[in-house]
């Protein structure tokens, strides 16, 4: 098992030069095959009619892919959506759902253990996808790096029980990352 913050959280003001506009997936080849890896194993695990939130949107490809009659719930950190701002605060913002996606975002946070006990109090089901093995990023907005045993680790010590885990390793074809795929209940 292995876990590091690979550097200290950037300030409020580099934040908000960083998310500055909501990410959009299709920019990079690698992200849209995650993304739609992502968006695979959230309709596997998610009921027909089930609510939806992502709090960390970006382009909110993977909930409304998944949104399929329920209701849907998306913010970011960038501007743009009705509910903006932290996912440390914004979760908080939103009623009880079936399903919470949380795709490549706790890297991205000071506290992802806290965050993920908060989506707990708020979610029935969680899907979640951050890099596997990332240990020498130079992805100033990766504050943490971990292998899946780590991710499985710190989700059930936040309650989550971990039902489908994938690898989506696109390093053999020159892409940076391995990513990894969670759908817990």
């Amino acid at each position: 098992m292995r876990r590091e913050r690979l550097r200290a959280m950037p300030d409020a003001a580099a934040l908000a030069a960083l998310y500055a506009v909501p990410h959009q997936h299709t920019r990079w080849a690698d992200h849209r095959l995650r993304v739609a890896v992502t968006a695979a194993v959230g309709r596997h695990m998610a009921p027909h009619g089930a609510s939806v939130a992502d709090l960390s949107c970006g382009d909110g490809t993977i909930a409304r892919e998944m949104a399929t009659g329920g209701d849907l719930y998306l913010g970011d950190f960038a501007p743009g959506y009705d509910i903006c701002g932290p996912i440390e605060e914004t979760v908080f913002d939103i009623p009880y759902v079936d399903v919470f996606i949380c795709s490549e975002t706790i890297e991205h946070l000071d506290d992802p253990d806290g965050v993920l006990a908060a989506i707990r109090t708020k979610a029935r089901m969680l899907i979640l996808s951050t890099p596997d093995g990332e240990w020498d990023s130079n992805n100033p907005e990766h504050v943490w790096g971990w292998d899946a045993e780590a991710v499985e680790m710190i989700l059930r010590a936040e309650g989550w029980v971990p039902a489908v885990h994938t690898t989506l390793d696109l390093r053999p074809a020159g892409f940076v990352y391995s990513y990894q795929i969670w759908g817990c209940t």
